[in-house]
């Protein structure tokens, strides 16, 4: 049964606002990973109870705050679970995963865009600021039809009042990553003129520092965020901060060294570790 929600109101935010958007949106074919690297064991029928229940002690914890990180990605699942609610009362804006994966070709299956759009915004609930739709950039010669295909949807999810985050993320042990990366940042620049709605970009990190810098300045970009893409919490902070005007989107580099089995204090402790380090690295 779906729950339904109202848009978020909350202002655009800009590029010297260095808090970073926390990625949780692991759906049901990634949660089995999450939950191994978190210590705990699981079946298909309560994973997602468990993965959920690693959200909220997360969540929870003390600096994860609108201090530290300015909205949170969800997957529909945790959503239905009320945990938008909680992010609102901290005043961390929500971005809602709407796609169904990947095709082999690393553009988007094909997914109810109306229907997932019509949820998040109709009737009396939480707010949600944003959507997230992540593509894969496999060749060089798939970036523009993943970019027309993101700018697409973009388009429509415009015309609901909410904001896209587009994500046409490059493998980082793709072996012609600064290629694609070349490229993708020729297009993003083409498909970015002249479109009369705001987008958010979330980009692997590129090989040449402040390859995307060009970007943060485009008025209809609100954000530039870096995703971790399977780096090190160091890695990716590393990478992170030799480019400017940009800011986070992690996700495992957000949960790494977090486990089940950890007291509280010390969960705590390691995630006010990877929050500060995340929030230092997008200064």
């Amino acid at each position: 049964m779906y729950l339904a929600l109202t848009m978020a109101v909350a202002p655009a935010a800009n590029m010297s606002d260095h808090r970073f958007i926390a990625a949780m949106d692991h759906s049901g074919g990634s949660t089995g990973g999450v939950l191994e690297r978190y210590g705990q064991a699981y079946t298909e029928e309560d994973k997602m109870e468990k993965v959920h229940a690693m959200r909220l002690r997360m969540v929870n914890s003390p600096d994860f705050n609108d201090k530290n990180i300015w909205g949170a990605i969800l997957y529909q699942d945790t959503v239905t679970r009320g945990m938008v609610n909680i992010l609102d009362e901290k005043g961390i804006d929500t971005f809602l995963k709407i796609d169904s994966g990947c095709n082999e070709d690393g553009t988007l299956k094909q997914f109810p865009v109306k229907q997932m759009l019509e949820w998040a915004t109709n009737g009396i609930g939480p707010k949600i600021y944003g959507t997230k739709m992540r593509s894969i950039v496999k060749s060089v010669d798939m970036v523009e039809p993943v970019l027309k295909q993101q700018f697409t949807i973009a388009q429509t999810i415009s015309e609901y009042g909410l904001v896209p985050i587009i994500e046409p993320e490059v493998p980082i042990d793709h072996p012609d990553k600064e290629e694609i990366e070349d490229t993708l940042m020729s297009l993003l620049e083409i498909y970015l003129h002249g479109k009369d709605f705001n987008v958010i970009l979330k980009l692997t990190p590129p090989e040449t520092p402040n390859l995307y810098h060009n970007l943060t300045v485009f008025p209809n970009v609100e954000r530039v965020v870096f995703l971790s893409g399977g780096y090190s919490t160091n890695e990716a902070c590393n990478r992170l901060g030799l480019n400017d005007n940009v800011s986070a989107s992690f996700s495992r580099a957000l949960s790494e060294g977090l486990r089940y089995d950890l007291t509280d204090e010390d969960f705590n402790a390691k995630m006010s570790s990877n929050i500060k380090q995340i929030t230092k690295a997008s200064e």
